[in-house]
């Protein structure tokens, strides 16, 4: 699609599988007379701008402690046992949280972390925690039944996956498992996240989805003056708010016929998504599922959530609690999540949520905010 505008479809709500049958929608209009931010000028320190939420990156020494004897979010206390040894095969490879993660999400998906004795059609030979094919990449019968040695064998083949550190979870699995469904995995990340923090203990606690602990920010970077701004300089505007289709190659699901965003796309090459105005940042995503990179900022007056979405990996330049003024640099345009390219999409929300997610949360139409402001 070299020749036109990328059209994405809109992140739905990561790792949830239940139906939908009504969205609420709030009109822009009744949001846009609510916008006036007075003037604040803030003097800052000489300190940096804010830093990368990946500096943050757990350490890989989180191990698993003992597994809860009552099991956790449905599992019981073979499968957490399970997943304990997953951990710990990772942190002795001295692999990263988000490796360990990894190792969970594909062992549920796979055996909801079991170690079971029989395969399915498509691969009957298939065995143990990750359903390991009978073809010699994975070792014997016995080193596929023990949790241990599979899961060694997983890992070692992860390392192998080029760039699995910035693939979506779902990806890197896909590419070790060679699985069908390269989105297959997608929904067990918040599963997995709720074992992994349970067996982690105190250190595991911060640790979201994504598989790092952001930083806690609490620089205030810019003046904050009440301005609105591009999203991306020289961008043009590629999708809006509203009924669409899902574009081909995306995921589909129950908001597939509905665009509860508007996309940005800069012509040429990657361009820098800055603060579209003042806000206070209160959700940085690194790979976050169908939501892939981005940033999630509340106006400073309190009354509207904006979600900036699909940054290219590791390119967020911001951490929470930041508060920064309209124009400063969020991050790069990407395509990562459930995307059909690179672009910005943009989910604007009535009031101040911590961590908006569609179809819970209701989302408004950007398109006469920006009107109003002089960006569309």
């Amino acid at each position: 699609m070299a020749d036109e505008p990328v059209i994405a479809y809109p992140p739905q709500t990561p790792y949830r599988g239940e139906a939908v049958t009504a969205r609420k929608v709030i009109t822009g209009a009744s949001i846009v007379a609510l916008l006036t931010v007075g003037l604040v000028t803030v003097v800052l320190d000489d300190s940096d701008p804010a830093q990368a939420a990946s500096s943050c990156a757990a350490p890989a020494g989180i191990a698993a402690g003992s597994a809860p004897a009552g099991g956790v979010a449905g599992f019981d206390a073979e499968q957490m046992k399970n997943a304990q040894a997953i951990m710990n095969v990772a942190k002795s490879l001295k692999l990263p949280v988000a490796a360990q993660l990894i190792g969970i999400q594909a062992a549920i998906g796979e055996s909801t972390l079991r170690v079971v004795d029989f395969g399915d059609g498509a691969g009957p030979d298939s065995r143990g925690l990750f359903q390991q094919r009978a073809n010699g990449a994975w070792g014997s019968y016995a080193d596929r039944m023990d949790p241990t040695i599979s899961a060694t064998n997983f890992f070692k083949a992860l390392q192998k996956v080029e760039g699995w550190e910035t693939l979506e979870p779902t990806i890197a699995i896909h590419r070790t498992q060679r699985n069908a469904d390269p989105n297959h995995y997608t929904k067990f990340r918040a599963q997995a996240t709720d074992v992994f923090k349970a067996l982690g203990g105190e250190s595991a606690a911060a640790v979201d989805p994504s598989g790092v602990c952001p930083a806690k920010g609490n620089q205030v970077v810019g003046d904050l003056a009440g301005k609105w701004v591009k999203p991306m300089e020289g961008a043009i505007n590629s999708s809006g708010y509203g009924p669409r289709p899902a574009p081909p190659g995306t995921a589909g699901g129950v908001l597939a016929n509905f665009h509860y965003g508007i996309d940005f796309v800069h012509p040429g090459g990657p361009g820098t998504i800055v603060a579209i105005t003042d806000m206070k940042i209160v959700k940085v995503r690194n790979l976050d599922g169908l939501f892939g990179t981005g940033v999630t900022g509340q106006t400073v007056d309190g009354k509207l959530t904006i979600g900036m979405y699909h940054m290219e990996a590791g390119s967020v330049k911001v951490k929470e609690g930041d508060t920064v003024a309209a124009g400063t640099p969020l991050g790069t345009e990407g395509a990562t999540g459930n995307v059909t390219g690179r672009h910005l999409h943009m989910e604007f929300f009535a009031g101040t949520l911590p961590n908006p997610m569609v179809p819970i949360n209701p989302t408004t139409d950007p398109t006469p905010i920006l009107k109003e402001k002089g960006i569309l």
